[in-house]
């Protein structure tokens, strides 16, 4: 919750679930008397890959999921004569990352409900130039990865899966961030699993994820570290070093781990209570006529329910009427086509254009009480039947 006005109180739209369990474990890393990178960010890698079903060997963490973005650009090369697909319904982030690079970002129209792009979207924007393709499921439901996998294929295309908001999403058995080339998972503030910042990535190549590891720690040769720990494994010259590439630092810490070690172990609940939220808002709202709810994910396919979206033709009348009585809803994301630096708000992708005049997303996290849900569903009805 949040305060708001005179005292009131907000029901937020995003909301960490943190206690007793995750300050326990911070206090076992201060009595180590090592707060830096050690045992908990290595646990916490191991447990979370694992999570997935996934080998902690394909797996890194960092200090927050763009700092991955920005990784993929170098590790894959994008350059002046590459393009990079991304559909408009995006984090910034990933759009910021390959105009870094001075490639050519390249953005496509999304499905309109379910505001994931589909391999007709993908297709229809391939180019000879065509180097990469990002993916973003959408509200943590996974897009149909089979048609675009294929299509990646077919034409040598980098496929690199920002799954930041699909935390234990998985498509048909598999976890979403693990089906392309790359992915990446973030733990900020307003995600499922939170550290207060912090990211996750997979490389399903070795090569590059060994590039990633020297990248994340100042570009030192292999494993290679210098001070107490190479001193612990008998280097006699400890102070000495060797660097691979001009890397820089963006490693976890054990605090960090610590906490994500706790939501870890409450990650499976958080879910559950969220898809319960989930079903009772499709529920409740789906018989409303004036608005339209998410469209049923794909078969065979689980999601981490970060999202709840609503599209009416009053959107921005609605989220002020419930933002009036203690409601904080909001759009995500605003179509990057549309943001004038990228110099193609002129582009005609009328999905993303219609989603951003009519999409809202309503709260939806773990500490939401039932009474909570109630009062923002009462709500909705009542300006529906105004």
């Amino acid at each position: 919750m949040g305060i708001y006005g005179k005292g009131r109180v907000m029901i937020n739209i995003f909301q960490p679930s943190l206690g007793q369990e995750e300050l326990d474990e911070i206090k076992k890393v201060f009595e180590s008397n090592w707060i830096g990178k050690g045992d908990w960010v290595n646990l916490f890698e191991k447990n979370f890959s694992e999570s997935l079903g996934s080998d902690p060997q394909y797996f890194i963490s960092t200090t927050c999921c763009t700092e991955g973005i920005f990784l993929s650009a170098e590790l894959f090369d994008f350059g002046i004569n590459d393009e990079v697909i991304v559909p408009s319904i995006s984090f910034i982030s990933v759009a910021n990352c390959v105009v870094s690079k001075a490639a050519t970002v390249v953005f496509c129209d999304v499905d309109k409900h379910s505001l994931n792009a589909r391999a007709e979207h993908i297709e229809e924007k391939l180019t000879p130039r065509t180097k990469a393709v990002f993916l973003n499921h959408y509200g943590g439901f996974p897009c149909a990865m089979e048609p675009i996998i294929g299509l990646c294929r077919k034409h040598n295309i980098t496929l690199i899966e920002d799954s930041a908001c699909a935390v234990k999403s998985f498509y048909k058995g598999r976890a979403c961030g693990t089906l392309g080339d790359m992915g990446l998972w973030s733990f900020d503030a307003m995600k499922v699993l939170c550290t207060g910042d912090g990211g996750m990535i997979y490389l399903k190549s070795k090569e590059l994820m060994q590039a990633a590891r020297e990248q994340f720690y100042y570009g030192l040769a292999g494993r290679q570290t210098s001070g107490m720990d190479a001193s612990s494994r008998g280097s006699q010259r400890w102070w000495e070093f060797e660097i691979n590439r001009p890397g820089r630092r963006a490693i976890m810490n054990n605090i960090t781990a610590a906490i994500g070690l706790a939501q870890l172990r409450k990650l499976d609940n958080f879910i559950a209570r969220r898809k319960k939220i989930y079903e009772i808002y499709e529920q409740e709202l789906r018989p409303c006529s004036w608005l339209r709810t998410p469209p049923a994910s794909e078969k065979e396919c689980s999601s981490s329910y970060y999202f709840f979206w609503i599209q009416l033709e009053k959107r921005d009348e609605l989220a002020r009427f419930l933002l009036d009585h203690g409601i904080y809803t909001t759009f995500r994301y605003w179509p990057l086509h549309m943001v004038k630096y990228f110099k193609q708000d002129k582009m005609k992708l009328p999905n993303a254009h219609k989603i951003s005049q009519t999409t809202l997303n309503i709260p939806l996290h773990q500490s939401l009480s039932d009474e909570d849900v109630y009062k923002i569903i009462g709500l909705i009805k009542e300006f529906g039947s105004r």
